[in-house]
């Protein structure tokens, strides 16, 4: 090979590794352009219990268990601060539920608040005390609900189908149940004629109930008494002397309407003087000892509050996404509870029931 060629040859072959070396740089260059570390957007989102510190806690870990399952992940994407009523100091997103909305700062103060500091995405309101404090404070920002019932009697819908406005949720339905467990206090306690209605006076929805369970009382054979309490009956002292009253009066077991209020009270007063119901919620039995509930499942709640979160973050509007109802219905029964007051469950209740417990 001629110098020439030899020459030539060279600078064919450095053109090419030349070439190559530099595709090669520029490859690696965009490849490390593409990987640079993107800052991630993080969605404030503020859940309000209005429930115990321990239930607001249990709550806010399934939610984050929700969330994380959609790729929203606490500390990363997402900022979920919690408020329940049971607890002080300033809201947490590290954990900790935070301050109590008591009667000197309603819900809806809380959340005015809120959104006067550092406006969330998203309101989540666990109990319809606080969907009532947001719909008395929030009028653009999107509200998911749940441990609702009749959210169109309240307003806080136009229907299920088709919320409208900035509210959606989950309906408990277990207004709808009252009657029903009317029917089955009256199977359990077959020679019960006497049965007490405890509900609160001014609440609209309980005087309700009240009237159809009197309608259905009578058609049993069975005389229905109704109790209004005002809030401040429902004390814990007025409201022992209330079950006093009662058992006076000869009334054979009581009922309530789709509420909870002073519930581990109540449950300690039916124990106290051997007064049967049968509770609207299964915590009644499950956390606080109670005879038996009849109520919806609430399993799909928390997960479907966080779905329906991501849904909107993503754009979907909460107008248009129907407020669910349970399907699936829970019959919970106590023996420990049934024996301490004497009473027998019929075969017909146990092998109905969901679940049977010794608490």
């Amino acid at each position: 090979m001629s110098i020439a060629s030899s020459r030539g040859f060279f600078l064919r072959s450095f053109q090419i590794v030349a070439a190559t070396c530099g595709a090669v740089f520029v490859g690696t260059t965009a490849a490390g352009a593409s990987s640079a570390p993107t800052v991630a957007r993080v969605h404030r989102i503020v859940h309000v219990c209005d429930c115990p510190t321990p239930m607001a806690r249990e709550e806010r870990a399934a939610l984050l268990l929700a969330f994380a399952k959609h790729g929203y992940v606490q500390g990363r994407n997402l900022d979920l601060v919690t408020y329940d009523v049971g607890s002080d100091g300033a809201g947490q997103s590290s954990g900790t539920p935070g301050k109590q909305p008591s009667a000197d700062l309603p819900y809806s103060a809380l959340l005015s608040a809120q959104m006067a500091q550092n406006p969330p995405q998203i309101i989540l309101a666990s109990g319809i005390r606080v969907a009532q404090g947001a719909q008395q404070s929030i009028r653009s920002t999107p509200v998911i609900f749940w441990r609702v019932t009749d959210p169109v009697g309240f307003g806080f819908v136009e229907s299920l189908a088709k919320p409208g406005g900035n509210f959606t949720g989950f309906s408990r339905a277990i207004d709808k149940l009252t009657v029903k467990r009317l029917e089955l206090l009256h199977e359990m306690l077959p020679q019960a004629r006497r049965i007490a209605f405890l509900f609160v006076s001014g609440n609209e929805h309980h005087r309700k109930q009240a009237a159809e369970v009197r309608q259905v009382g009578q058609g049993r054979g069975l005389q229905v008494i109704d109790h209004a309490l005002s809030g401040d009956d429902w004390a814990g002292d007025r409201l022992d002397d209330r079950f006093a009253r009662m058992r006076k009066d000869g009334v054979d077991a009581f009922l309530l309407p789709d509420t909870n209020i002073q519930g581990a009270v109540v449950v300690a007063l039916a124990a106290k003087y051997r007064m049967p119901t049968i509770h609207s919620l299964a915590n009644s039995v499950t956390e606080w000892g109670g005879l038996a509930a009849y109520t919806t499942s609430a399993k799909e709640e928390l997960p479907g509050a966080a779905s329906y979160a991501v849904r909107i973050l993503n754009g979907e509007r909460p107008g248009t996404l129907p407020v669910q109802e349970p399907a699936q219905y829970e019959l919970v029964l106590n023996s420990r509870a049934a024996r301490a007051m004497g009473v027998s469950f019929p075969q017909t209740l146990m092998i109905r029931a969901t679940e049977m417990i010794e608490k």
